[in-house]
């Protein structure tokens, strides 16, 4: 199937977005992140309806694309904040939605303070993590994601090894090859995934969290599945794209820890956040080498330091999966952007 073109764009636009009878459409596309999927925002001239709207345009080849919509009325019924959906023409694989504007969490990293919004950011967490796939619908339960189990946790290793690890660490090969298979990869895979699993975002960073009038509102959320409420914890207090230091990480995870006890007596511990952060940071890592260097998006690569610096902290702080640390160490570590 041909993409749309714009015109077509424009004039479904006038039809699906309430109130743009009539209006003339600007398009501006959205060059960000590395889906395949195409976003654009749609600004009306003229129409009484909003001022803009997002189209997203996807395709079929990843399974969670099209989940974004059941996700939605997932994240609904958790009581979480979301956009809404004017209109999803499956058959054509585009979808006209309300614009929550265009500052993410990672633009406002320079606030001062920041806190407030994380603070928020992990309120609109915890509406997700208190439910179960037991405690949906029927008719979404059976929309989620696989949840993460042994077999999920183990492939993040493996995409971290031959994504990242094989480009560009400093050990040979075959000795990579040997310390991916030790036993405390395995087993890292295995406590994780035998503890009780809640609802989960999947990618939750802060270029994922929009901000709009002080609040934070969840987005890319196709991913959501059953997991560990420490693996969102881990992607937003690590975050490669935004530096927290190490006692804004400990006010956020206490504030976390005290307003789950505090609503539904959920215990989270420091421990296994760090298990959860090496998962995340290897998953991180290997999706920068792949994006950076296998599809030549290059602008990933320039978030390996710090990447690189965050999981080697976890790993120095915890004891976890003796060994990897040295496979961090990295070729023209501090240029990684000239590596193949």
């Amino acid at each position: 199937m041909l993409p749309p073109t714009d015109d077509y764009l424009r004039s479904e636009s006038c039809r699906h977005v309430p109130g743009w009878e009539g209006a003339l459409v600007r398009l501006d596309l959205i060059v960000k992140g590395g889906s395949d999927r195409y976003y654009y925002r749609a600004a009306a001239v003229g129409g009484t309806g909003p001022e803009s709207a997002i189209i997203m345009v996807y395709t079929d080849k990843r399974a969670d694309n099209p989940a974004f919509f059941s996700a939605t009325e997932v994240l609904r019924h958790c009581g979480a904040r979301i956009m809404e959906i004017y209109h999803h023409d499956a058959a054509q694989k585009i979808a006209w939605m309300e614009d929550l504007g265009r500052d993410d969490l990672w633009e406002k990293r320079q606030i001062d303070p920041v806190l407030p919004l994380y603070r928020d950011t992990l309120k609109q967490a915890a509406c997700l993590h208190r439910h179960t796939a037991a405690s949906l619908p029927e008719h979404l339960r059976t929309t989620l994601q696989p949840g993460f189990d042994a077999r999920l946790y183990q492939w993040e290793q493996g995409y971290f090894f031959d994504q990242f690890a094989m480009r560009f660490s400093t050990v040979p090969a075959e000795q990579l090859d040997a310390l991916r298979h030790t036993p405390a990869f395995t087993e890292l895979a295995e406590n994780l995934a035998a503890l009780p699993r809640t609802l989960v975002h999947r990618d939750f960073q802060s270029q994922n969290i929009i901000v709009r009038d002080g609040r934070a509102w969840m987005i890319d959320y196709q991913g959501v599945r059953e997991g560990r409420p420490e693996y969102d914890l881990a992607s937003l207090l690590y975050d490669p794209y935004v530096n927290l230091s190490p006692e804004e990480r400990a006010e956020l995870l206490a504030y976390y820890q005290n307003l789950r006890r505090g609503t539904d007596g959920a215990e989270v511990t420091g421990e296994v956040v760090a298990m959860a952060a090496c998962q995340r940071l290897m998953q991180a890592l290997g999706a920068y080498g792949k994006l950076g260097a296998g599809d030549g998006k290059t602008a990933f690569l320039r978030h390996i330091p710090a990447a690189v610096s965050n999981l080697r902290a976890v790993l120095a702080q915890s004891g976890l999966l003796p060994g990897l640390a040295d496979a961090l160490v990295l070729r023209d570590a501090d240029n990684p952007s000239l590596l193949p």
